[in-house]
């Protein structure tokens, strides 16, 4: 019988898989990773001491989250709060010597946009030293298709979006574009400059090279109108044609002629004074292309959606310029210095408009 029994024995040990090969009479073949016999197990126990074990686990969790209150530091706390000093002192010496980027981008926007005031013109024409307007007068659309920019167009300097919210001064070379606005500011106040020598005073005449300044609302600063050849890295933005800037060197490359609009009379006019207010047209000397504006194309610029400038001669079916190439040069109001001549004449024509012809009833 005990033979028997220890065989038994032997045999439901090695089902259970328990790890111990000999096990002596009277005890159980248990491990710590097997679990009982089925026929020595207890489910009501095992129950309660699961849920037993799940409260006191609970437990355990509930007394470590009332251990952290809300003044309890955690981390690398020291650290972060020396960090905000840190940050904090930095902000506010910036903010003292005028480093930070929003008063850089006030600074720049203070100069570009700065009223000016453009030179009146007692006799008609433009001297050299005035300062004025470049304005293509409005036309009608004709082989432009789809959105047309209207109205009158002023050109102006475009500094880099990007650039301009980065720093207050200007990135040379500079871009240009043509803007609806017709108050004369800093961004689009041009002064007529010699070339050579000094004639400041003097009467501008077609034929004659003259430069074309912008101070841009600085003090101490003038660039240039300049355009030189397109080649496959440099050219204009969307029309890939003659690029138009600004830059601080006075050269060859920033010479320009006045020519009389009509080609018929160009010849005859040559020599002539360059009248005020009037359609001319503005040709580049070292290339011998027209300034234009393509109305059709906008520039995403920093004051928002405006038209390409370029140097290009468009000619219709006639060999004559399209009004992409017209330009006026607009003198100043003499009755209002902040408005222009451009605005007296708009405000004539609105005037003389509104006036309705009397009716004469004669008696019957």
């Amino acid at each position: 019988m005990d033979i028997a029994g220890s065989a038994q024995r032997l045999e439901v040990a090695s089902l259970t898989g328990c790890t111990r090969a000999r096990t002596p009479i009277g005890q159980r073949c248990w491990t710590s990773t097997n679990a009982p016999p089925p026929s020595s197990r207890r489910p009501g126990k095992l129950k309660t001491a699961v849920v037993e074990g799940g409260r006191r686990s609970g437990l355990q969790v509930t007394m470590a989250q009332n251990l952290y209150g809300p003044r309890v530091r955690m981390g690398n706390w020291n650290e972060d709060a020396y960090l905000e000093e840190e940050l904090m002192k930095d902000f506010l010496e910036k903010r003292e010597q005028g480093k930070l980027l929003i008063q850089r981008n006030r600074r720049l926007k203070m100069h570009l946009l700065r009223p000016m005031q453009l030179s009146v013109s007692e006799d008609g024409y433009i001297h050299y030293g005035d300062q004025v307007m470049l304005v293509n007068p409005d036309h009608p659309e004709r082989e432009e298709a789809g959105v047309f920019l209207g109205g009158d167009l002023s050109l102006c300097m475009t500094p880099d979006e990007m650039h301009a919210h980065l720093s207050d001064e200007l990135q040379l070379p500079c871009g240009l574009s043509a803007a609806q606005a017709i108050a004369p500011v800093g961004r689009s106040t041009f002064v007529v400059l010699s070339v050579g020598r000094d004639a400041t005073g003097q009467v501008l005449r077609y034929g004659q090279d003259f430069c074309l300044g912008i101070t841009g609302g600085f003090e101490n600063k003038m660039l240039y109108l300049s355009s030189d050849h397109r080649t496959l890295l440099k050219s204009a933005k969307k029309s890939w044609l003659q690029e138009v800037h600004l830059t601080d060197e006075l050269s060859h490359l920033a010479r320009w002629q006045a020519t009389f609009l009509d080609p018929q009379l160009r010849l005859e006019h040559e020599g002539l004074p360059v009248q005020a207010n009037e359609k001319i047209l503005i040709y580049h000397c070292h290339t011998n292309q027209a300034l234009a504006v393509h109305r059709q194309l906008f520039l995403r610029t920093y004051f928002g959606k405006e038209a390409e400038v370029a140097a290009h001669t468009h000619l219709d079916s006639h060999r004559a310029e399209k009004p992409k190439n017209y330009w006026m040069l607009v003198t100043g109001n003499p009755t209002d210095a902040s408005s222009t001549m451009l605005g007296l004449r708009r405000q004539s024509a609105e005037d003389a408009g509104a006036v309705e012809p009397a009716v004469v009833r004669h008696p019957q």
